[in-house]
């Protein structure tokens, strides 16, 4: 089995050396990630090429979007890939996020060149869920065929405060764009925009309910549209 490896938060990354070691166990993996930080980049590609450091035959930075990282892996090295697994980024894509999120992106990219593909994300204030149960939850994916070339398979790893004893709790999620209003601070030629709290109740088949209550949550994403 062969995996490319791709993410948004950048080749020296933690999360995405620490999901190499796991992935490892699995198979021949070849990483591809962008120089710097690239968050927030959705499907966006460069336009007229990008440039890229070979590190060596299974390791490659580009400076280039995570969409690109995809390209370059699969076109670039001409290679053929049972998985593309982008992540483990540094903070949740869930609901609307997954819409801008360049680890989602990456992960839309592939599958719209025809491969099986997996975002992985987790709270951004800790590692230690990751850790823990990142093996088993790639494990119960590929044992389980959750994985298709007609959606995007996007993991989110349970919030560090949801609960004290970490167990592999499973539960497969919806996606729900759940509207926030924007708060937007002006300040002498600087925008800040943030989001205000959910004020509606959450959906107990959401992806928003399963991270903070303890569980892997597991959802499909479709790319829209279908020739037929």
């Amino acid at each position: 089995m062969k995996i490319l490896l791709v993410n948004d938060d950048g080749i020296d990354s933690k999360r995405l050396k620490f999901t190499k070691s796991m992935l490892d166990k699995f198979s021949e993996v070849t990483v591809v990630a962008p120089i710097r930080q690239q968050s927030g980049k959705s499907c966006a590609i460069s336009i007229g090429g990008v440039e890229y450091k070979k590190i060596d035959d299974f390791n490659y930075a580009i400076r280039g979007t995570p969409a690109d990282c995809v390209s370059f892996g699969i076109y670039g090295l001409n290679k053929k890939y049972d998985f593309v697994v982008s992540g483990v980024n540094n903070g949740y894509n869930i609901g609307v996020d997954t819409m801008y999120s360049g680890t989602v992106g990456a992960a839309y990219q592939a599958n719209y060149h025809n491969h099986r593909a997996i975002a992985l994300s987790g709270d951004y204030k800790g590692d230690k869920n990751i850790m823990f149960l990142l093996e088993d939850t790639l494990k119960y994916v590929i044992d389980n065929n959750l994985t298709s070339n007609n959606y995007v398979t996007n993991i989110n790893f349970p919030s560090e405060a949801s609960n004290n004893e970490i167990t592999f709790k499973p539960k497969i999620t919806t996606t729900y764009f759940i509207r926030r209003d924007a708060a937007v601070k002006l300040t002498n030629q600087f925008c800040h925009i943030e989001r205000n709290d959910i004020s509606v109740k959450i959906p107990n088949d959401s992806d928003f309910y399963a991270v903070n209550n303890g569980y892997v949550s597991i959802s499909k994403l479709y790319l829209a549209g279908e020739i037929i």
